[in-house]
């Protein structure tokens, strides 16, 4: 095992807290597409639109498919020439990510609120089988036999008992469904605008941070939390 003093310091450098945009930085992250193809313009994929539902977290983005690779015409056509594909995620609570950056020889750092992992949600094809679904029930109801007439005595209730009620996952779902979309603009990596905003995860403030934690606490914390 090599020994501490092989290991010397090589660089120092300060470290700012960055609180400008802490209530707004997410992480959104693309299982299943390769680092090598990111969605940006100058790959010929950059994003069309994004629309989120802030209430319950529900993210969309609309990217451009390409039709000379991999794409069935057929189909296609079928489903109204589609040319887009929607990725969807739900923002997740961040545990401890931060975004940082180098200027000037200073290490900026901004605390990344929510990360979003987003995968292909085909749209098109669920309302076309949803659409086959409802046709097909449609034709199983007229082709059953007519049930006989009953008398049905109607009885008002109170106004607390007019709405349905939900509770955990059926809850969040109704929730998740009655929630409008609201439009966003997105801004491609390479745009002035980004840059822009990227300058606002530097830090303004350059006030010395004081500990008041003792390395012995901080030890017996990190003891505590595994």
């Amino acid at each position: 095992m090599k020994d501490d003093e092989d290991d010397p310091i090589v660089e120092e450098f300060p470290i700012y807290l960055s609180s400008q945009l802490d209530s707004s930085m997410h992480i959104f992250q693309y299982p299943v597409r390769p680092n090598t193809r990111p969605y940006t313009r100058s790959n010929g994929e950059g994003v069309l639109n994004i629309r989120i539902k802030p209430e319950t977290g529900i993210v969309n983005i609309d990217v451009p498919i390409n039709t000379k690779k991999f794409y069935d015409t057929e189909k296609g056509e079928k489903w109204g020439s589609v040319d887009r594909q929607t990725l969807s995620g739900v923002l997740n609570k961040s545990e401890g990510y931060m975004i940082g950056i180098f200027k000037d020889g200073e290490l900026h750092l901004t605390p990344v609120k929510s990360t979003c992992q987003l995968r292909p949600s085909f749209v098109y094809v669920d309302k076309d089988i949803q659409t086959e679904r409802e046709i097909a029930r449609s034709i199983k109801h007229d082709s059953s036999k007519p049930k006989e007439v009953r008398a049905v005595q109607m009885s008002a209730k109170s106004s607390d008992d007019t709405a349905p009620r939900y509770s955990g996952a059926l809850a969040a779902r109704k929730r998740a469904e009655e929630e409008q979309f609201v439009e966003l603009q997105w801004y491609d990596k390479d745009t002035e605008e980004a840059w822009e905003i990227a300058d606002q995860l530097q830090c303004s403030n350059r006030g010395k941070l004081t500990a008041i934690t003792t390395l012995e606490q901080y030890i017996d914390m990190l003891c505590n939390s595994s």
